[in-house]
């Protein structure tokens, strides 16, 4: 098993990487607070999937495409900023509106399954991150590596992210946490809302 000591490396990484603030963040937690438990989970469920998706595709090479080939990267830049500003949008139309109790029974497979939606695309749109794993894999994975190596950072991948994300919302989405957020939901939203415009923009013309 020492052949695979190198995953503790990257493993390491990743929980740093899912820990730090960021897109992910915001929308797991706006989803938990403002929708419910269920709700959070799937967004969870979709930022981990990106995760994983990404830890793939740098196991084809694909990310090192989206590194070496500008204009790739700058597609991948407008189209990621452009729909973070589309989320800041609606963010900040919906923050007047008045937070909404939805029971376990009430809730439609079509909305938790846009929840996963959200993590999933909101993961995938981060250029940064697609190259924050690529980087993983040229630093830690050796040249020659052990069998299924990609397909076990995958997995590693996702499971670091979706845990720590799955925490959160089940953190923010318990009675007083939303209590308080009730209280608060305008300051919220509209944080929110100009945390992930200023992504969004700073994606677009600020990112090298």
């Amino acid at each position: 098993m020492s052949e695979y000591a190198f995953l503790l490396a990257i493993a390491g990484v990743l929980f740093f990487g899912a820990m730090s603030p960021g897109p992910s963040f915001m929308v797991v937690a706006k989803n938990s607070l403002s929708l419910s438990r269920s709700h959070g989970i799937a967004t969870a469920l979709g930022t981990g999937l990106g995760v994983a998706i990404f830890a793939v595709l740098a196991s084809l090479g694909v990310t090192t495409l989206i590194e070496k080939v500008p204009s790739v990267y700058l597609l991948f830049k407008i189209l990621g900023g452009a729909y973070l500003l589309y989320l800041a949008w609606r963010i900040w139309q919906g923050a007047r509106e008045p937070l909404v109790n939805v029971d376990v029974g009430s809730e439609s497979d079509t909305s938790v399954f846009k929840s996963f939606l959200v993590g999933l695309v909101t993961q995938t749109s981060n250029p940064k991150t697609a190259l924050v794993i690529a980087g993983i894999f040229a630093a830690f994975v050796p040249a020659d590596p052990p069998a299924n190596t990609a397909l076990i950072v995958a997995m590693v991948a996702f499971v670091i992210d979706f845990s720590w994300y799955a925490i959160v919302a089940v953190t923010l989405s318990a009675n007083k946490s939303r209590a308080v957020y009730q209280k608060a939901k305008f300051g919220f939203d509209r944080t929110a809302s100009v945390f992930l415009g200023a992504v969004g923009v700073r994606l677009i013309f600020l990112e090298a």
